[in-house]
């Protein structure tokens, strides 16, 4: 990601010197005029005529307003994360989430001779095909989606398959599973669980266990919350197979006919196809290509990770212990959903920095205004791209810290 980020930076920089008029000092533009883009609306338009500027500058909006989202939501749970564990909060995400490695830390070095588990259905972010060719044939009247379709690139194609699916079937809403559950499951689970065990409970119960073992671990029946192992029905979270009744959405391998969304190959074509994981690349102007890009990854769809945490061994400090396997039940999910958006919002603002020559041409070409405009755009995406940066390190140092156990 730094590497892509620097690219972005060398891309911007030669943008911001094609745009400068006489006058400037040292390569620093002095661009006139004011620019009528908000770029701080979700819902910003440009109407200087060109598809390709109009389409950057509304994209670079959209994409300011989405890092601007992202950072609050890592910041937020990392701050809860600190709080519930004593530590500090701030107002800088990268501070914040250090804070949070901080107390997460804390409490495991304080409790050497126990170690974390943390175990999820990591979350699936799609962006949709028929979003990125309207996008793209808005911007670009030579596209031609029939000749040369759009392409799933660093991800895989999933959709309605009305034929045979090879790969993963997905099934959303209250359904019968045999797969992993993102959301509550009603049945058994065949690895770690955070929830109601109607069996015997085998790690931690938060209410009173029948049988314990010499470190204090259940080993017997649960009234209250099992973390762990359990051997008979459960009602919470899966991190593992689920097999009865999921609240949610079931995730489970395929071959064969699936009634909900196919992931993977199918023997005709795709329906609705959307591009699981990755971004779509199309045969069109790089200029609109960038611009769409962008906003098919602001617009992902992502379902719930199902997070379960448990710890094995003796708690020298059980309040704490139990304190972190709250917080992170509660936050972590947002921590790891925030992380797959931004990696794949990162990407689309390096490619829309790098991919701006038609748009900065257009500018040139239409005065005062749209340079100002395409100037203030320039430095946004730079701005916006870091921010992104640093809510994917900042995330993957919250989730590594807890997964670690170190």
């Amino acid at each position: 990601m730094k590497v892509c980020v620097s690219r972005l930076a060398i891309a911007l920089a030669s943008i911001a010197g094609a745009l400068c008029l006489a006058g400037c000092d040292g390569g620093t533009p002095t661009v006139p005029g004011a620019c009528s883009v908000n770029f701080e609306s979700a819902t910003a338009t440009s109407s200087f005529g060109d598809v390709r500027l109009d389409a950057m500058l509304e994209a670079t909006a959209r994409l300011n307003v989405s890092a601007k989202a992202l950072d609050v939501d890592v910041r937020t749970a990392c701050n809860a994360i600190a709080t519930d564990l004593g530590g500090m909060t701030s107002m800088d995400t990268e501070m914040a989430c250090n804070n949070a490695v901080t107390s997460i830390q804390g409490v495991l070095t304080a409790n050497a001779s126990a170690m974390l588990t943390v175990m999820y259905v990591p979350p699936i972010c799609s962006a949709t095909a028929s979003a990125m060719v309207d996008c793209v044939a808005m911007c670009d009247a030579s596209f031609d989606a029939t000749a040369t379709p759009p392409t799933c690139t660093g991800g895989m194609l999933s959709g309605t398959c009305s034929a045979t699916c090879t790969g993963s079937c997905t099934l959303e809403g209250t359904v019968e599973c045999t797969g992993g559950c993102s959301g509550t499951c009603q049945g058994t689970c065949d690895a770690t669980i955070e929830g109601t065990c109607m069996g015997n409970c085998t790690g931690q119960c938060d209410g009173t266990c029948s049988a314990m073992a010499a470190d204090g671990s259940c080993t017997g029946s649960c009234m209250g919350t099992c973390r762990g192992q359990c051997d008979a029905m459960i009602s919470g979270s899966c991190s593992g197979q689920c097999s009865g009744m999921c609240e949610g959405s079931c995730r489970a391998t395929a071959t064969g006919m699936c009634s909900g969304t196919c992931s993977g190959m199918c023997s005709v074509e795709f329906t609705a196809p959307s591009c699981e994981g990755g971004e779509w690349d199309v045969m069109a102007d790089a200029d609109c290509e960038a611009s769409c890009k962008t906003d098919a990854s602001i617009n992902v769809e992502c379902t719930e990770p199902s997070v379960a945490v448990t710890f094995t061994g003796m708690a020298t400090d059980r309040a704490k212990l139990t304190a972190l396997l709250d917080t992170l039940s509660a936050n972590l999910p947002t921590i790891l959903q925030a992380h797959e958006r931004a990696v794949l919002i990162g990407g689309a603002a390096v490619d829309l920095g790098a991919s701006l020559g038609g748009a900065a041409d257009a500018a040139a070409d239409l005065g005062a205004g749209a340079i100002a405009c395409a100037s203030q755009a320039v430095m946004i995406q730079a701005q916006a791209a870091a921010s992104v940066q640093v809510s994917v390190e900042a995330s993957a140092s919250v989730s590594g810290s807890a997964s670690g156990g170190t």
